[in-house]
């Protein structure tokens, strides 16, 4: 898949290291500022019966998504794009690949004990997976990703690849993407998870497939904290890890010629 530069502003190639890497920042920023004054303004708004970290989330990244996909489409190189059947049919094998790489991860990380030094995930767990799990599939597992990904793919990963190509911009994609997690667990998770999101984004040419993904580690988290669906994916073993780990590789080989495929 060919790119080409578009005439937007972060495109000058003029432009100086500090100036670049100011643009990549720029939209995390205000990203935060969109849901600091979110937050602000529902304190007065919701009710208490109502005002569940959760559902605050689900508003706030709601009232982000504007923002972000300015953002988005202002900066979307010109490419050559992918027909909606084939976006569709890349995406669908990425949210499998992404189901079986979320359990295997988990496990993984599981069985390394992470969770041991970082106090402040176990609070992140409680307050999040609170026993409503429609609220939670909603929010977790469709609006909270695709906000993210709009952000962290759609606008961070393409401004640092028109910089620093796209294997460094994985990186300094990934790596703000786990930092914004602010616990150790999910650092580690989103760092990796995100390589993997920024391949779906790179290979596909659109963050459809990198979205998919992200949704459906999502999705299995929730059924995982929340339900006993598919309670053998949910052991902390080498086997068991092993086999998920072989099955997410085989999606991704399989979108990875999908996605040859596509581009003859």
């Amino acid at each position: 898949m060919r790119y080409f530069n578009s005439p937007g502003s972060f495109h000058n190639s003029l432009k100086t290291a500090p100036m670049r890497f100011w643009e990549v920042l720029y939209p995390v920023f205000m990203y935060y500022a969109v849901t600091v004054a979110a937050l602000y303004v529902l304190h007065f708004l919701l009710p208490g019966e109502t005002d569940v970290p959760v559902f605050r989330q689900l508003l706030t990244s709601l009232a982000s998504l504007p923002v972000l996909y300015s953002f988005y489409r202002q900066d979307k190189p010109f490419r050559a794009a992918m027909q909606p059947k084939r976006t569709v049919l890349v995406s669908l094998l990425a949210f499998v690949s992404g189901v079986f790489f979320a359990l295997a991860l988990n496990n993984l990380l599981g069985m390394l004990r992470i969770a041991d030094y970082s106090a402040s995930y176990e609070q992140v767990s409680e307050t999040f997976y609170s026993g409503r799990v429609a609220l939670e599939l909603l929010a977790l597992g469709v609006v909270i990703p695709v906000t993210e990904e709009f952000l962290f793919r759609g606008i961070v990963y393409e401004r640092a690849k028109n910089w620093l190509g796209p294997k460094r911009a994985a990186l300094v994609s990934a790596v703000l993407f786990g930092v914004v997690h602010m616990n150790l667990v999910q650092f580690v998770y989103a760092f990796i998870f995100g390589i993997l999101l920024a391949y779906f984004m790179e290979r596909s040419g659109s963050f459809a497939a990198a979205a998919a993904a992200h949704m459906a580690a999502n999705i299995s988290s929730v059924l995982r904290a929340e339900t006993n669906i598919l309670p053998v994916f949910n052991q902390n073993s080498i086997v068991t890890t092993a086999v998920l780990f072989l099955a997410a590789a085989a999606g991704i080989f399989g979108t990875e010629q999908l996605c040859k495929k596509f581009k003859k």
